[in-house]
């Protein structure tokens, strides 16, 4: 049982090299990745469930005990992440890549995107926080490659923000980690959580905890926002989609991990910081979808937003309000990937990025109003959708915390995010009478059947959402109590840690 937790990392590292034999035969290409990430899919779902109803799942390689050896664990905080990241990227690959898709196919497009989610899963399920590091540069060194491939005046600006950023972020990460190691001697998730309880969280290890709170905060546009929008709008629909879905997402979880799991006992300080920069994060979220007409940008503005959102309930650290932060984050990989795809299709239509230069689309393709009504009203967090459930955790673990100016900012960013989406709705559908002839592109039906697969997970997370608030919960309880996961991790060792 335990060897299948290697599926999620070894399938799509696998697969996407086999793909480098097949770049002039597309067809192939699709079905060999959509099957190898439908199973992807499918065992993460099986092994979340298995892990749900039983004890966690651990593989040490070479069978070196921790913490000499490289070690990955699946919790149901890192297989969650791991189900959705997966169900995303096969959605994605469904949609296709429109008219240059045999060109993206020469390219090496899908392989790329394969090696991507290897270092996202292998992020997600890693109990060593080297590893995490060394799975962070697969990843980007993948989202490098995939965001410099139109070689476009934009994406050429787009990509050396991007990359300064990233490696900049990089390089205080390995700083932390030097300290880390330095200082207790190991660099296992288990072990470190163990030392720092055991000695205290000292000044220096606070130090350490700031450095990685603004290393992941980089990494999810947390308040360090400046990358995000140009690259995001520098993107194709399908690039920008599985960027806004997974690439922001691995930071929340990141620190999710280390701010409930190891550093958790100088809230006053570390999660105080959390706090505002989650509150500025919800405040330029807001301001940029209010401050442009360029609808990838609203789009990219809606991530950054989403990101204050998460990071509100984190800095709680409290039951409720990290659990509604996995359950937030895990919905927004779902409805920011979703957005992308829809608005991408909205532009092609219309010819033009501009939302103020769009209408009549009610003639064209009605279905896909629906489709944008449902992902607008999610994204507010308006009941049954996905939205709603984590939004009211979160809002609860802030007002037992006493963060009622938090919930306040909260709760007014969201409406003004639905009130942006609502504008470009009304203006696309009820707007000009006609769209030029010319526009009216014809949309496969497998595009459509793709957004309907996400719309349909965002109504079932929101109509079923006790179920998957099942999963956040034993996730939050798992990471808020260090006991537990070390018992799981290491379970030779006496654990007295609170």
């Amino acid at each position: 049982m335990n060897n299948l937790l290697l599926i999620p990392l070894l399938v799509p590292l696998v697969t996407g090299l086999v793909l480098f034999f097949f770049k002039e035969r597309l067809m192939v290409t699709r079905r060999i990745a959509i099957t190898m990430l439908m199973i992807t899919t499918a065992v993460s779902i099986y092994l979340l469930i298995h892990v749900f109803n039983s004890h966690p799942l651990v593989i040490n390689f070479g069978d070196w005990q921790p913490p000499f050896g490289i070690q990955f664990v699946g919790d149901t905080l890192g297989l969650f992440f791991t189900t959705i990241a997966n169900f995303v990227v096969t959605v994605i690959i469904y949609f296709g890549f429109g008219k240059k898709e045999h060109l993206a196919n020469r390219y090496f497009l899908p392989s790329f995107i394969l090696f991507m989610l290897t270092g996202v899963n292998g992020s997600f399920l890693t109990a060593d926080i080297f590893n995490l590091y060394v799975m962070f540069e697969i990843m980007l060194i993948s989202s490098f490659v995939l965001l410099t491939l139109g070689q476009t005046v934009e994406q050429l600006r787009a990509s050396v923000i991007y990359v300064v950023m990233n490696v900049v972020s990089s390089w205080f990460f390995l700083i932390g980690i030097a300290y880390l190691y330095g200082t207790l001697g190991t660099l296992n998730f288990g072990h470190l959580a163990m030392r720092i309880a055991d000695s205290g969280q000292t000044p220096e290890m606070t130090m350490v905890a700031i450095i990685m709170i603004f290393v992941f905060g980089g990494k999810a546009a947390l308040v360090m926002f400046m990358w995000l929008p140009k690259a995001y709008a520098a993107l194709n629909t399908e690039l920008a989609a599985l960027f806004a879905g997974l690439m922001t997402k691995v930071g929340i979880y990141a620190l999710i991990r280390v701010m409930t799991l190891l550093f958790d006992h100088q809230p006053d300080i570390t999660h105080q910081l959390m706090y505002y920069m989650a509150i500025i994060t919800m405040i330029i979220g807001a301001v940029g979808v209010l401050g442009y007409d360029d609808v990838k940008k609203i789009a990219a503005y809606q991530v950054i937003l989403s990101i204050g959102f998460s990071v509100l309930g984190l800095s709680a650290l409290n039951e409720a309000g990290v659990t509604g932060a996995i359950f937030y984050a895990g919905h927004d990989m779902i409805i920011k990937t979703l957005l992308f795809l829809v608005l991408g299709v909205f532009v092609v239509q219309c010819g033009s990025r501009s939302y103020k230069n769009m209408g009549g689309l009610i003639h064209v393709h009605p279905s896909l109003g629906i489709i944008f009504f449902i992902l607008t009203l999610s994204i507010g967090g308006v009941p049954p959708f996905s939205g709603f459930p984590g939004k009211v955790l979160i809002i609860q673990g802030a007002m037992e915390k006493g963060y009622v100016t938090g919930v306040i900012v909260l709760v007014i960013t969201s409406i003004i995010a639905m009130y942006s989406l609502l504008r470009i709705f009304f203006i696309m559908y009820f707007g000009q009478e006609e769209v030029p002839q010319v526009n009216k592109v014809p949309l496969a039906m497998h595009k459509i059947i793709a957004m309907l697969f996400l719309t349909g997970a965002t109504i079932f997370m929101g109509i079923c959402g006790e179920w998957f608030l099942d999963f956040a919960r034993q996730a939050a309880e798992f990471n808020l109590h260090p006991s537990e996961y070390i018992k799981a991790v290491i379970p030779d060792v006496k654990v007295e840690v609170d």
